[in-house]
């Protein structure tokens, strides 16, 4: 299991929370998680028994150091996590509920990771040895430099003849340094081998989408991509911010693989769930190979899990990935 050494690149977080569901303008209380999208696919991978490593900057302060201790407690190796006299990033999250929708606030600007250098990291190095990389679309936004950094990795990474991984992560809020996502995305995803797909629009409530409008939408990125072997799409359906229907769907250029759906009543928290998927489908396409129903079923699951989960992490086991899919009755007490 732990041949495959996987890198993943991105900032490293802090995320407050209002507690108890509260909005912003009226709590004094709010919970603390690290988190990021890079990081949280990280850790997943790590919790999964997986060899992966991290590369990004924490400050050298108390909160860079237990940032780096839940790093560790993940099985993430720090390695190539830097540190500088930068603040770490924020975030700030109010809590989706019933009809209400949820909001985020981000405080990234001028952060340590946003103003690192170009040349800051020695890619040769971080990359001997390693199978797979693995980056999403909240990188380059972040700043300029990050854009470049992310660009200079992936070039990189293809040269050394890894796995490419992408998750488009388009956040609206985040792209302010200059360029927009059409401007920059297209060329990062010139070589990358697996990425999450642009999902047919339609009402995933009341309408099914069939096998030939994902496989159309999964070729069309192909054909825009030629590196790309594998899409996959997540398919959310919305009944209220508590009541979701998830269902996790991989093109392979020739075939539809469909997981089952599942019906996520009193969700506890979605955020890292598209983290969760992402890292399932890495470790499937890791540890399954070739099987891609496998694959679709563990990403699928392993989300479905993460919504019942406070924080950014997906902390479970893979055996309880395993038992979701096999079980009828999965949420019993182990005793």
């Amino acid at each position: 299991m732990k041949k495959n050494k996987i890198i993943t690149f991105g900032e490293i977080l802090m995320r407050l929370s209002p507690i108890r569901n509260k909005r912003f303008g009226q709590t004094n209380e709010y919970e603390s998680f690290f988190g990021g999208a890079e990081l949280n696919v990280a850790a997943s991978l790590g919790n999964f028994g997986l060899n992966v490593e991290m590369a990004s900057v924490l400050p050298l302060n108390e909160m860079g150091k237990e940032a780096l201790y839940y790093l560790k407690k993940y099985n993430i190796s720090t390695d190539n996590i830097l540190r500088n006299e930068e603040r770490l990033g924020l975030y700030f999250t109010e809590a989706a509920s019933m009809h209400r929708g949820g909001k985020v606030i981000y405080d990234r600007a001028y952060s340590g990771f946003s103003l690192l250098d170009v040349d800051t990291y020695d890619w040769d190095t971080i990359f001997d040895g390693a199978t797979w990389f693995h980056w999403s679309g909240i990188t380059p936004a972040v700043s300029e430099n990050s854009a470049l950094i992310t660009e200079i990795a992936i070039s990189k990474a293809f040269e050394k003849g890894l796995k490419i991984s992408v998750d488009y992560n388009y956040r609206s809020k985040l792209w302010n340094w200059g360029k927009s996502h059409e401007e920059v995305m297209p060329k990062l995803m010139q070589k990358c081998h697996v990425m999450s797909g642009i999902h047919p629009d339609v009402d995933l409530l009341n309408e099914e989408v069939s096998d030939v409008s994902f496989a159309m939408s999964g070729q069309e990125m192909m054909n825009n991509y030629p590196n790309c072997e594998v899409v996959v799409f997540s398919s959310r359906g919305v009944v209220s911010a508590d009541h979701h229907t998830w269902q996790g769907v991989l093109y392979d250029g020739n075939k539809v693989y469909r997981s089952k759906k599942y019906n996520l009543t009193h969700i506890v928290d979605r955020i890292g769930g598209g983290d969760a998927f992402m890292a399932g489908v890495i470790y499937g396409l890791n540890t399954f190979e070739d099987d891609y129903q496998k694959c679709i079923d563990f990403a699928t699951a392993s989300s479905a899990l993460k919504h019942g989960i406070d924080g950014d992490f997906n902390s479970v086991s893979k055996e309880e990935v395993m038992g979701l899919i096999h079980s009828k009755n999965a949420s019993k007490v182990e005793r």
